[in-house]
C-alpha cells in the first residue's frame, strides 16, 4: 500500500485543479464515459482518455474531485498522481463507481423523473472520516470586523504548496467535533460546517484577497478554503434502500428541535447504498422499559412514523437530509428506516 503525506495530497491536488481548469474541454470529448468502460474478473476498469486527469475521474465517478487520493491509492501502478496517459487502466474502487458506470449518461441530462428542487445545496454541509485538506485560511476582513457577510473581501493566507488564481471560487468552511454513535461509541466522523462562498480577486505572493460572494452563516477570521464545486438544486427522486435501518445523529447546526425544513445527518452512506434523491421515513423509538410484576424488562413497541426525509448529500459512511416533515419531540438518535 503506497503511502501519502499530506504535501503531496496539497501539491496533486493543486496540480490537478490546474489541469481541470485548462483542459476541460478535452476531457470527455467524443465517445461517452461508458464506452471507455471494461469489466474483467478482477474488477470494473475506466479506459484513460486524452485530457483526463484523477482530478476530474474522481469528480466524475464519485461524486466530488477532493476523494482523488483514494483513486491513487487504489491504482498502484500511478507513481505520479498528475501523469496518467491515454489507454492507461483506472480501477474503480468504491462500491458507488461500478453503479454509477449505468447511469452516466443519465444523471449529465436533466432528470426526466419526479423531482425535488433544494435552492440551499452548496450550503448543505456533511460528516467524513478524515477532514478536508483546506487550500487556505482566512486571516483578516477589510473593513476590520468579528463577523464576516457577504460583499466583505477577506484576506487569505494559502497552505504550503497551494497557490491562488483571479476568478476562482472557493467553499469557506469550518470542522467542528469528531462524532461517535451514541450507543457504541464507535467513531463515525468530523462535521464539516459550510459558510459560504468566496472569489479570488487579487493574488500577492503570500496572500489572496476574496469577495464574498454567498453567505450562509457567520464567516469568521481562521475559517478554511477549499475549491468551490456547484451542486444541482435539481434532485432526481430515487427509489430507498429496502430494508434500511439507522439513525438520525443531528441536525446540522445542532439544534435540540429536529424541526420541517432542517438539515440533518444519518449514520448511513454510500457503502449502504444511500443515494440523493432517496426518501426515509424517521421513527420513533421502537423499545421501552416498563417494570412488570415488580421487575423491569425491555419491550419492543411496532415503530410509528414521526417524520420523514430527503438525501441531499452522501459521504461513504454517512449522508445529509433535509428533515421534510417532523412530529414534535423527536430527538437525536432517532431511528430511521425505509418508508412503510
Amino acid at each position: 500500500m503506497k503511502t501519502t503525506t499530506p504535501l503531496r495530497i496539497i501539491i496533486g491536488a493543486f496540480i490537478m485543479a490546474s489541469l481541470a481548469l485548462i483542459l476541460p474541454a478535452t476531457a470527455y470529448s467524443g465517445n461517452n464515459i461508458e464506452d471507455h468502460i471494461i469489466e474483467t474478473e478482477t474488477g470494473i476498469y475506466y479506459i484513460v482518455q486524452p485530457g483526463d486527469t484523477l482530478w476530474d475521474l474522481s469528480h466524475k465517478f464519485s461524486d466530488s474531485p477532493w476523494l482523488w487520493p483514494d483513486m491513487w491509492n487504489e491504482n498502484q501502478q500511478i507513481t505520479n498522481p498528475h501523469l496518467i496517459y491515454p489507454g492507461d487502466r483506472i480501477k474503480l474502487y468504491r462500491r458507488t463507481d461500478a453503479n454509477r458506470v449505468q447511469t452516466t449518461k443519465t444523471s449529465e441530462q436533466k432528470p426526466a423523473g419526479k423531482t425535488y428542487t433544494y435552492h440551499d445545496i452548496d450550503a448543505v454541509g456533511f460528516i467524513r472520516k478524515k477532514a478536508i485538506e483546506p487550500s487556505g485560511i482566512i486571516i483578516g476582513v477589510q473593513p476590520s470586523k468579528n463577523i464576516v457577510s457577504a460583499y466583505d473581501e477577506v484576506y487569505i493566507t494559502p497552505e504550503p504548496g497551494r497557490t491562488f488564481a483571479v476568478g476562482e471560487k472557493y467553499t469557506i468552511y469550518r470542522t467542528l467535533f469528531e462524532i461517535a454513535d451514541n450507543d457504541t461509541d464507535a467513531y463515525i466522523g468530523i462535521q464539516h460546517y459550510l459558510l459560504g462562498v468566496v472569489e479570488i480577486t487579487q493574488v500577492a505572493p503570500d496572500v489572496a484577497v476574496g469577495s464574498i460572494t454567498k453567505s450562509f452563516r457567520p464567516i469568521a477570521v481562521n475559517d478554511k478554503v477549499t475549491p468551490y464545486l456547484k451542486r444541482p438544486e435539481i434532485i432526481e427522486i430515487k427509489e430507498s434502500v429496502p430494508g434500511l435501518t439507522g439513525k438520525l445523529i443531528s441536525t446540522e447546526d445542532h439544534n435540540n428541535l429536529v424541526a420541517q425544513y432542517r438539515t440533518a445527518f444519518i449514520d448511513k452512506g454510500e457503502i449502504d447504498g444511500i443515494e440523493i434523491g432517496q426518501y426515509y421515513t424517521i421513527l420513533n423509538k421502537i423499545e421501552d422499559r416498563v417494570v412488570i410484576g415488580g421487575d423491569e424488562k425491555k419491550i419492543n413497541i411496532p415503530p410509528r412514523k414521526v417524520g420523514s426525509l430527503i438525501v441531499l448529500h452522501t459521504e461513504e459512511n454517512t449522508a445529509t437530509a433535509l428533515i421534510l416533515q417532523s412530529d414534535p419531540g423527536i430527538e437525536d438518535w432517532a431511528p430511521i428506516g425505509t418508508p412503510f
